[in-house]
């Protein structure tokens, strides 16, 4: 397989290497690596995609050129579209959508009697239409402090067909823009995979040729499109995106930064393991319709490579490893994208704010819930059982310290000490945590908020730990 370079990549590359040399050298250069380079603009369109590598068989373009009135084109194309059509309806099935399901599933049995490309294009548009139903109401999720500021057509998939164009392109929220941003990496994979067995990627078979339209492509990544679908819903659920990954201009058209578009240009090799097959398989159904029969070779899986070799292999082989996109954790509070194993967020000051407004009263919600629940079913785990047993025995260890505090300080003015701590001491609580106060008392929290608040006025034997800790001399 050949190494895939980004146009931005490639340009600091020859910068460096190559010290702004000839163009010519330049090619030399990709072609001695085996490298192929992609441009995509700012609004996911393929601009450029290159092969290092490629076969020439003259009656392979032949058939090619003829394939699209003849039986074999109408094979291919049956042979892509079931291909799409069943990752579509498993797609439908594993969200749980049994009607969708069962809708591709009847659209997939009745391409087995489809003998035009017209009748094709109308099932796959029938089946789009299920398809993209089961995306509709799909969260798109930001980090918490971005939400607000999000539009709210923002936060869901909603309808693949933009309202700016009538077509998916210049896609009006983010999930579909990372969607069509997706489908043109795939599309460059689907172009270099074409070009490297020998096909010409302009010359389609269900999409009609266009100027400048790379429309063999756009059929060969028919079925690869489920697994790009697949892998953005995953993203979607894992990820927390930050209002800076997207920007609307002013025609409402949403764009990529750089932020999101390197972290999807990782998933090229994944789409270039699943265009390789599909474009081979395309190019061998062709040269099978050829007359001169010639055993055509698999430059991008090795698949014919392996097989000669089963006879002399001693082992049994192991299946190559998959190429895999890394998903980065994005922190859920800022949507930035941080490296750590076993966090969550991407600081503490993260962590400690989304904990305060959200994660504490979240959870006093759900312990009065529970509480209430309890109660009601006549469990109140404050009453009754362990819990009295345990609050009299401190309620009399207390009272036993409190006697004995008492009888020690006979000469002290309790009245005074009380207005004391009233008049002095207790307006500079305030300025101490509840957990400063429990650790120099021994009382409980929720009897620490009370005495900082003002409503009650604790024994005096806790008024020199209290002045203490307010500094009181």
């Amino acid at each position: 397989m050949p190494c895939l370079l980004f146009a931005p990549i490639l340009t600091y590359i020859l910068d460096q290497l190559l010290g702004g040399r000839s163009s010519l050298e330049a090619i030399r250069w990709l072609h001695d690596i085996r490298a192929a380079v992609i441009q995509i603009d700012a609004d996911g369109n393929l601009l450029f995609a290159s092969s290092p590598l490629k076969e020439r068989y003259g009656q392979l373009r032949r058939a090619q050129a003829l394939a699209s009135s003849s039986r074999i084109g109408v094979e291919i194309v049956r042979y892509l579209l079931t291909k799409k059509l069943t990752g579509q309806a498993e797609f439908a099935e594993r969200h749980t959508n049994a009607g969708a399901e069962r809708s591709i599933r009847e659209l997939v049995d009745s391409l087995a009697e489809v003998k035009q490309m017209k009748d094709f294009r109308i099932i796959e548009a029938q089946a789009a239409l299920k398809y993209w139903s089961v995306w509709a109401d799909t969260e798109v999720p930001f980090a918490r402090s971005h939400t607000k500021s999000v539009p709210p057509h923002w936060k869901r998939f909603g309808q693949r067909i933009s309202p700016l164009t009538s077509s998916p392109r210049n896609a009006a929220n983010p999930a579909n823009a990372l969607l069509n941003y997706l489908y043109a990496i795939l599309e460059a994979e689907a172009r270099i995979a074409l070009l490297t067995v020998g096909l010409d990627p302009a010359v389609g078979l269900m999409h009609a040729d266009q100027p400048n339209r790379d429309s063999l492509a756009l059929d060969a990544m028919e079925a690869v499109r489920p697994s790009v679908d697949t892998w953005l819903y995953e993203s979607l659920v894992q990820n927390n995106f930050s209002k800076r990954d997207f920007f609307e201009r002013r025609d409402g058209t949403v764009r990529l930064t750089s932020r999101i578009t390197s972290r999807l240009a990782t998933t090229a090799p994944l789409w270039a393991a699943e265009a390789a097959p599909v474009a081979e398989s395309v190019a061998s159904k062709l040269m099978a319709s050829s007359t001169k029969e010639v055993r055509f070779p698999t430059p991008l899986t090795e698949k014919n490579r392996s097989a000669g070799r089963a006879k002399y292999r001693r082992r049994t082989k192991m299946s190559r490893l998959r190429p895999t996109a890394k998903v980065e954790s994005t922190c859920p509070e800022c949507g930035k994208l941080f490296h750590g194993q076993g966090r969550q967020f991407c600081s503490n000051e993260c962590w400690e704010k989304y904990n305060y407004e959200v994660h504490l009263p979240q959870t006093a919600d759900a312990g009065l819930a529970k509480l209430a629940q309890m109660r009601a079913e006549g469990r109140d785990p404050a009453h009754g059982g362990n819990a009295a047993r345990t609050r009299g025995a401190t309620n009399s260890q207390h009272a036993r310290e409190r006697t004995q505090w008492e009888r020690r300080h006979t000469d002290i003015d309790l009245d005074a000490a009380r207005e004391h701590f009233r008049q002095k001491t207790l307006p500079k609580l305030a300025g101490f945590t509840l957990g400063d106060i429990v650790k120099v008392t021994g009382l409980s929290k929720r009897y620490a908020s009370l005495i900082r608040r003002g409503d009650v006025t604790p024994h005096p034997m806790h008024f020199d730990a209290l002045r203490n800790l307010v500094g009181e001399s």
